[in-house]
């Protein structure tokens, strides 16, 4: 089936879409003259949490949850890579259709784009498997300098594995980072296009239709792919990260997912913070107590939630990791696979299981402090404390998750024929001068700088360190390459292994990383930050230069001392941003009568 050039919907750069415009995928679509319904949600799923939140929680009523069967009917081996085949993108064959999964992805050149199918191949057969974790810091691992994080699960792992010292994101935050980890494309400069949603930040949208995803690729050789996210961000109507998943699950619940219904009388959350410092008018907007469309704010929102999946874990991880185990239990020798897993912890409301918690907090504090502030304001001494040790409990939450899923690999043999890789999307700041969570205006090594660890069958280079910058998008080619199948033309991230192997030696001298209207260009020796769209962006903000060797937790800015620097690194940022914006934009299906 050729790839044909149809009817779809560009944008001019910059420009803003209605909510009707917005509105992209069609509810079918015709294959071989029948019509197919195509599933664009995914399905209900409970799970977990910790009594970080107390009596406030019996506010919202109680709630019923429903397991689902994560299993897929086991198929021979000899004969699913050519079933696979011939199903992908045309239906599955010889498989019933399951509540959590969906049919072969739909043929993307047939439904309003210009798609353009992958090319079939064959590689090594090596099975991916792929663990992320959100607004997990480089610095909790030993590998990357931690002193104070738990993560003996992730350490080891490490310690097997390729450690890659300097890998960034290009664009940020959680939507335009997985863009970029999805598609293996830069995505700076960024659009800016209206979503149904809270967020709304240049370049957080649904996937173009041009694009190619690392799970359509594999998929077309002869790959089983499979994702269990519970990020919600992924999740919302109409968007299309699934694309290419022969199965996916949606685990329900995390922070502001709409999973729970806020009755109409919230409870006040002011006993969960200290009163003087709800005062703040800083913090209107962030813990406002006007409902908002109906839903209320934030805290409400995972309130309501945790409610309702408490019943089932005491974290949300804890359930998606079982979810995985359970899916490498029934699937695992239907190789070649890829498995990519999304945890959205330890990403803020900070709510720790207990045991987690009590490992960084000796003394009771008199308030939870479950969500750090956004805005820049004074936080007491004890919210500092609790708010760190929240963190840090989160994350060896992740560790003891995700370290089970690493042990059911390793039970079931994966780990002598598969690749397997752990990184974070960013960061978070932890009071480093005295901002928390990450903005535009915080770009700086606390929120960037992520932990990248690759695993190869044999552990092959375990424990090697490779220097120079890596970017996400570099990871889809280089993931490609130790399966032995090439990238799609559109990728323009790279295959980094020759850094490995050292027949590369030639590093980038700098990288760009953007968030909103602001980017940061970085240097071995600096990290400069400014405001890349003029036109665009409302607030005031004066750039911003540190000096990495002298400086290398990015406390201080000497912006003012050093106007040469401040000139290349303005040019190096003004060429990226001009070279970009052809590259970064594409288009969204039209509405099919």
């Amino acid at each position: 089936m050729s790839a044909q050039k149809i009817k779809a919907t560009f944008v001019e750069p910059m420009h803003l879409l209605s909510p009707e415009g917005a509105d992209g995928a069609p509810d079918e679509t015709v294959i071989d003259g029948e019509v197919i319904a195509l599933d664009e949600f995914g399905r209900p799923h409970s799970t977990q949490t910790s009594d970080t939140f107390g009596e406030i929680i019996e506010h919202f009523g109680t709630w019923t949850s429903k397991e689902q069967s994560i299993g897929e009917r086991n198929m021979s081996k000899t004969s699913r890579r050519d079933l696979l085949k011939g199903a992908a993108f045309t239906g599955v064959v010889g498989m019933p259709a399951a509540k959590n999964a969906t049919a072969a992805p739909p043929p993307k050149d047939e439904s309003g784009s210009h798609w353009e199918r992958p090319a079939p191949q064959t590689g090594n057969n090596l099975n991916l498997i792929l663990l992320v974790s959100d607004t997990f810091r480089a610095d909790n691992l030993a590998a990357y300098g931690s002193q104070w994080v738990e993560a003996p699960n992730l350490n080891r792992f490490a310690e097997q594995a390729v450690i890659f010292e300097d890998a960034y994101p290009e664009g940020l935050p959680t939507i335009p980072i997985r863009r970029t980890l999805y598609t293996g494309r830069r995505i700076v400069p960024t659009y800016y296009y209206y979503q149904h949603e809270p967020v709304q930040i240049a370049g957080w949208h649904h996937l173009y239709n041009e694009d190619i995803t690392l799970a359509e690729t594999l998929h077309e050789a002869g790959y089983l792919t499979a994702l269990v996210a519970d990020l919600p961000h992924l999740q919302r109507p109409g968007r299309n990260f699934h694309r290419g998943y022969y199965y996916y699950e949606w685990v329900r619940g995390q922070e502001v997912d709409y999973y729970a219904q806020v009755p109409r009388q919230q409870p006040d959350f002011l006993d969960l913070y200290p009163a003087e410092y709800m005062k703040q008018k800083e913090l209107t907007r962030q813990f406002g107590r006007e409902p908002k469309q109906g839903f209320g704010d934030f805290l409400n929102q995972y309130a309501a939630n945790r409610k309702r999946w408490l019943k089932n874990g005491q974290s949300i991880v804890e359930q998606t990791s079982r979810n995985v185990i359970n899916w490498l239990k029934e699937n695992h020798q239907q190789d070649p696979f890829f498995l990519h897993v999304e945890a959205f912890d330890p990403h803020e409301p900070w709510d720790p299981p207990q045991e987690f918690l009590e490992k960084y907090l000796k003394q009771p504090t008199s308030h939870s402090w479950p969500e750090p502030p956004y805005a820049n304001v004074k936080v007491p001494e004890e919210g500092i404390k609790r708010l760190r040790a929240n963190y840090a409990g989160e994350a060896s939450n992740v560790d003891y998750w995700y370290g089970k899923v690493l042990d059911t690999i390793s039970e079931l043999g994966l780990f002598e024929n598969s690749v397997v890789v752990f990184l974070s999307d960013h960061g978070a700041l932890l009071n480093e001068q005295g901002q928390w969570v990450k903005g535009p205006e915080r770009l700086r090594t606390q929120v960037t700088h992520i932990p990248l660890l690759v695993r190869l069958p044999g552990n092959q280079y375990a424990g090697k360190r490779v220097q120079g910058f890596v970017q996400i998008p570099d990871i889809f080619p280089t993931l490609l390459g130790r399966l032995n199948l090439k990238s799609p033309t559109r990728v323009t991230g790279e295959d980094i292994w020759p850094y490995v192997i050292g027949a590369r030696t030639n590093r980038r001298d700098h990288i760009v990383s953007a968030y909103g209207y602001i980017a940061s260009v970085r240097t071995p020796e600096w990290n400069y930050s400014a405001v890349w769209n003029k036109e665009k962006y409302a607030g005031q903000y004066k750039p911003q230069l540190y000096n990495c060797r002298n400086d290398p937790e990015e406390l201080s800015s000497v912006a003012d001392s050093h106007p040469s620097v401040i000139k290349d690194l303005q040019a190096k940022l003004e060429h990226y941003v001009a070279s970009g914006w052809e590259i970064t934009r594409g288009s969204f299906n039209e509405k099919v009568s």
